[in-house]
């Protein structure tokens, strides 16, 4: 019993906005996350249980018991959005300049599997095909698709085709 008050008087919303602050802030929050975040408070605000936001926003007990603590804690800072801490490794930076400075040379057609391999033949090092395509893309790089030819092509008439192109 004395931990369920406990829980419902860690609870009770610290008074860091008013609901028309909030409601202000809803209307220029652009990120839906941190939008849903701020409902939440400002549902609690007047004076619906948490039962009800939690039916209302379609979140768990635990979600809304975080938001409310991050809202206790940090006010409307602590319930933005933060960045994704994805793994950061050293070596793309290295790899992809070499890849990039072979791709600004413009001499050949690159494909996603061509580019894996120079970054293994370089460095050693196996990249999946994902992980290339999204960082070539993020730096401004095109790339040719591998799409394998008829096996019943004719080669003189592809070669022919190729020169006129």
């Amino acid at each position: 019993m004395e931990q369920i008050l406990l829980m419902i008087v860690m609870l009770e919303l610290k008074e860091h906005n008013t609901i028309e602050e909030l409601k202000r802030e809803i209307k220029k929050a652009r990120d839906g996350r941190y939008l849903l975040r701020v409902q939440c408070i400002l549902l609690r605000k007047e004076g619906l249980r948490p039962g009800e936001i939690e039916e209302r926003l379609l979140i768990s007990r635990n979600t809304y018991s975080k938001w409310i603590r991050r809202y206790n804690e940090k006010g409307l800072e602590g319930l933005k959005t933060r960045k994704p801490s994805g793994r950061k490794r050293k070596w793309d930076k290295v790899l992809f300049k070499e890849l990039f400075e072979e791709l600004d040379k413009n001499d050949r057609w690159w494909n996603v599997k061509r580019m894996q391999e120079f970054i293994k033949n370089k460095h050693n090092v196996e990249i999946p095909e994902d992980t290339v395509r999204k960082i070539v893309k993020k730096a401004g790089y095109s790339w040719k698709t591998s799409r394998p030819s008829p096996y019943k092509g004719d080669k003189e008439k592809q070669e022919e085709f190729k020169k006129n192109s």
